[in-house]
């Protein structure tokens, strides 16, 4: 008996330690190097190697890139293991990208990575004839990159059957239109420039699409409709009834307003949006509903606080009222605690709005010396408070619960910061101009960080990110491609608001984002396009945090399956090996006898 659990145990370790300890992989990478001749397509190499540990992630790269690559690296695997449902927090990422030359990588390389992570971690033989460029952003939708056109070229150089590329600049029905104004303003069809290579380009929208093409396997089934609970259709039904209520109060307050040509302007302006504020609602979408009402309350009470001629001395003492008022409350919500990721974001959004009440106050003293702006400042200021305590009913929320205290957040806003300074610096390689909006919306995130608050800057940051991202996705896009671009985007915000919800999670700023971005659409699509990119980085912060109780699948099932087969094999082994060893002892034994 003891011979032969020795005999299992050495067996177990010959099968096992290949399997349990490292998982290995390899993929050909398509880069561009920077020459005196302007850019050139090559090939590089990413290996991955995934070992037991704690969620780590390693990056080595030779010769070094251009670019910090270790951020989208890590969003890369923290978006394959995400689309996988696999708790990848036991594991360690190694990952090696070798090179010929210098290469600029970043976020570039972050579709390749997650294919390559997903591969891995599913246990799945990919094709290695086929190589993808494109950044990965959330909800695994792939963004477009620079050098496309070198690295197509690569690619067939090198003998590769097929290149997957972003899909956005040709959508427009027939594919014959892409247009890409690169470092050197180059421009070429897609259709062309399929007829030039005889390399199969194929355009890939997500990381499903992209995986399909290397496996012939589709890992994400078609969901079923977006559905929003109950609950949240009667609080954000409400909220719109009380911004909405509150127009008509506010323009009962002016019915005796004498108007001048400016004061009509604005009054129209009013009027048209509280009309769609009541279309909106009508077609019982809320958020959007409640967002026209809310502009309408903000040229009304400034109509109203105009015909009331206050003096300096009044306008001051409704400052103090003002700010007492946001004082206390934000005390209130300071001890209210988070628990899902609706809490969350219900409160980074209340947060928001009275901090930017209390910003606008600021202005209304600076400016105390001009009527008209000071006035339309505390107009502002008044009505950000109220859709601040609007919002705050979304709080204490039932849902899925992670654990949220502040150094976790703390964590998420600085690794949200990372990213969108590595995105923000390879957007400026190929769109030189300043990104002015970006830096600002990312200035004020550092300002929260510093400040110890990690929700705003954790939101912030969302946001920041979304905005370079916009300007990455129209990036020598045709404008009569942009809706196309556009009903791209919602469709994917769509599906992972779904996979989202089955998941016990609700991004409620992400589906309100959601929700507008459809309502812009067909009247101002490029405002459309940047509230779908919030839409999308709000729906996924999940990623950036645990479950008290992980319910995903763990990385550690795919071993336990190895795990099992090496158990059998090695008991099978140890008792054949046994039984020889037992027969030769008997035999030994008789021919001493």
């Amino acid at each position: 008996m003891k011979k032969i659990v020795i005999v299992t145990v050495f067996a177990l370790l010959i099968f096992l330690l290949p399997t349990v300890y490292a998982e290995k992989g390899h993929m050909k990478l398509l880069a561009v190097t920077d020459t005196v001749d302007g850019e050139v397509g090559g090939i590089a190499d990413l290996f991955l190697e995934i070992k037991p540990g704690s969620g780590r992630v390693f990056l080595e790269t030779f010769p070094l890139t251009r670019l910090d690559t270790q951020i989208s690296t890590r969003f890369a695997k923290q978006i394959a293991c995400d689309f996988a449902d696999v708790d990848c927090n036991k594991f360690d990422f190694f990952y090696t990208i070798t090179a010929d030359s210098p290469i600029i990588a970043g976020p570039s390389a972050g579709a390749a990575i997650s294919v390559l992570t997903f591969s891995l971690i599913k246990d799945v033989d990919f094709d290695k004839n086929i190589a993808i460029t494109g950044t990965i952003n959330s909800g695994g939708l792939i963004g477009p990159v620079g050098g496309l056109k070198a690295k197509i070229e690569a690619a067939e150089r090198f003998g590769l059957k097929k290149v997957l590329i972003p899909f956005g600049d040709s959508i427009n029905g027939d594919n014959e239109s892409f247009e890409i104004n690169e470092s050197v303003n180059e421009s070429f069809d897609l259709k062309e420039l399929r007829k030039k290579h005889k390399i199969e380009i194929i355009e890939v929208p997500t990381l499903d699409d992209a995986i399909l093409e290397f496996t012939g396997k589709r890992f994400r089934e078609k969901k079923a409709n977006l559905t929003i609970s109950q609950d949240y259709k009667d609080t954000m039904k409400m909220l719109a009834i009380q911004l909405c209520s509150r127009s008509t109060k506010l323009k009962n307050r002016i019915s005796n307003l004498t108007t001048d040509n400016r004061t009509k302007q604005i009054l129209d302006n009013a009027i048209n949006l509280s009309s769609k504020g009541k279309d909106s609602f009508s077609e019982n979408t809320y958020y959007s509903s409640a967002s026209y009402c809310f502009g309408a309350n903000v040229e009304l009470n400034y109509l109203s606080l105009f015909q009331l001629n206050l003096t300096e001395e009044e306008i001051v003492e409704k400052i103090r009222g003002l700010r007492r008022e946001i004082r206390d409350f934000d005390e209130v919500i300071d001890n209210e605690r988070i628990r899902t990721i609706t809490d969350l974001e219900s409160y980074m959004i209340v947060k928001e709005r009275l901090l930017e009440a209390y910003e606008f106050l600021d202005l209304v003293e600076d400016s105390i010396d001009n009527n008209n702006t000071n006035l339309r400042n505390l107009a502002y200021a008044v009505e950000r408070v109220n859709s601040a305590k609007s919002w705050a009913r979304f709080l204490e929320n039932t849902g899925k619960e992670f654990d949220f205290n502040d150094r976790i957040i703390e964590n998420a806003c600085r690794t949200k910061l990372s990213e969108v300074e590595e995105r923000l610096q390879y957007v400026q390689l190929y769109f030189p101009q300043n990104l002015e909006n970006t830096r600002k919306e990312l200035n004020y995130a550092y300002e929260d960080l510093k400040k110890e608050n990690y929700e705003l800057c954790l939101f912030k940051a969302s946001k920041a990110k979304a905005n370079v991202n916009t300007v990455l996705s129209v990036f020598g896009v045709r404008n009569k491609n942009v809706v196309n671009i556009l009903n791209q985007k919602l469709d994917i915000v769509e599906r992972n608001l779904v996979e989202e919800t089955e998941k016990g999670v609700f991004p409620i700023v992400g589906y309100s984002y959601f929700e507008y971005a459809n309502s812009l659409k067909e009247t101002d699509p490029f405002s459309a396009l940047l509230y779908s990119e919030y839409a999308l980085e709000l729906s996924n912060l999940d990623i950036y945090f645990k479950s008290p109780v992980s319910e995903r699948v763990n990385l550690f099932k795919k071993v336990d399956k190895k795990l099992i087969v090496a158990l059998i094999v090695g008991i099978i082994f140890g008792v054949f090996v046994s039984k020889i060893s037992s027969f030769k002892s008997r035999k030994k034994s008789k021919r001493r006898k």
